[in-house]
């Protein structure tokens, strides 16, 4: 069964013995690839590094992420920023009971 079988030398595949010519140590595949005429690589296009939007005269502002993205994502984001306003509002209560969670926790 071994005999049925032979590794070509150039993409290292085995294949079975008739994939090859007699004697030869390259498969026909890359026999006849290396036969036809040799590619010419392809240069890389040049463009400009001027953006095609210059032409505006004023920038684009980012995009908003509000009302975007997964309803829960979106929840817990106006969960945070509502404590963050709170906390900016009420700042001397959210000190006090940021005072007493951390010394029951310990910290």
């Amino acid at each position: 069964m071994v005999a049925n079988w032979r590794r070509c030398q150039k993409c290292r595949k085995v294949l079975p013995v008739e994939d090859f010519e007699e004697d030869s140590d390259v498969c026909r595949m890359d026999a006849a690839t290396a036969a036809s005429p040799a590619r010419v690589p392809v240069k890389a296009r040049v463009t400009s590094t001027v953006p095609a939007h210059s032409t505006r005269s004023a920038p684009v502002p980012p995009r908003d992420i509000r009302g975007h993205g997964d309803p829960q994502v979106r929840a817990r984001r106006a969960r945070t920023r509502a404590l963050e306003r709170l906390s900016q509002l009420h700042a001397d209560d959210f000190a006090e009971l940021l005072g007493e969670e951390r010394a029951a926790e310990g910290l």
